[in-house]
């Protein structure tokens, strides 16, 4: 191609720039289909947004890489759980909005076939909603 300059069609990658509220930390509840039980934690980015991860009360965190991550739902696609006691325990009257858009599930993975579920239940609405918008 004579008539083709060099760099013309080079891509610019803007950084990656992780919210404060992100960076912070959000109070959410982490549920597992297995268990009845549910679990307090705060849900972080790091600053760079390599990593999600979550700490519970006891201080014990756990870490997911997000390029992992295939889907993270909110809303009607979510994982409901199946427990009718652990509805209930997510059922909180108190907390703003619907379950169902406070619910907030990652799909994550090596590969499409070895995938799991981390569930987790939002205090409200908006908080559930910046973890999925931020998907640019």
């Amino acid at each position: 191609m004579a008539g083709a300059q060099p760099g013309v069609h080079a891509l610019q990658l803007k950084p990656v720039s992780v919210p404060e509220s992100l960076r912070k930390g959000n109070k959410f509840m982490k549920w597992d289909d297995d268990s009845t039980t549910v679990t307090p934690v705060t849900l972080t980015v790091d600053p760079k947004g390599y990593f999600l991860y979550w700490t519970d009360q006891n201080k014990d965190t756990d870490l997911l890489d997000i390029a992992y991550i295939k889907d993270a739902r909110n809303g009607k696609c979510t994982k409901a759980p199946k427990e009718a006691k652990l509805r209930e325990l997510l059922d909180v009257n108190t907390l703003a909005g619907k379950m169902e858009n406070r619910m907030l599930t990652v799909v994550s993975g090596p590969d499409m076939v070895n995938i799991t579920y981390l569930n987790f239940m939002a205090f409200q609405e908006e908080t559930a909603k910046v973890l999925i918008n931020r998907r640019d």
